[in-house]
């Protein structure tokens, strides 16, 4: 990451190479105004990291001859063992449940409480 704003043509094509590598498959924006080298160094940066990214993630999958690990959510059939998305949505439901699943506390407020009157006021006779 840098530290500072770019000020050359090649610091904006360094700049455009990482964010096109973060998010290969995006559409690049200028991210300031530049004049015209410097904007045309920054999208060729984008577009240059992008297509590494992807190539980079290609290469990776051919290798493992299996782009998506074990523990990987998918949708629909599970080829190669990987784990279906509701599965995988359920269990992280679990877990999320326990971290914040609360009962409201039990407060006895005295207003609430029914009132009733003193014995020493209430007559001893029996009401017929």
């Amino acid at each position: 990451m840098m530290s500072t704003t770019p000020a050359t043509a090649n610091e904006w094509y360094l700049a455009g190479l990482i964010f096109g590598w973060e998010a290969p498959q995006c559409t690049a924006q200028a991210p300031a105004p530049l004049n015209d080298e410097s904007l045309q160094a920054y999208f060729q940066g984008v577009q240059d990291g992008g297509v590494a990214r992807l190539d980079f993630e290609d290469q990776k999958a051919a290798e493992t001859d299996n782009p998506q690990p074990a523990d990987y959510p998918t949708i629909g059939p599970v080829p190669g063992g990987g784990v279906p998305l509701d599965d995988y949505l359920k269990d992280q439901r679990e877990i999320l449940e326990g971290l914040f699943h609360q009962h409201m506390p039990h407060i006895e407020l005295p207003e609430y409480e029914p009132w009733y009157p003193p014995f020493e006021s209430m007559p001893n006779e029996p009401v017929p």
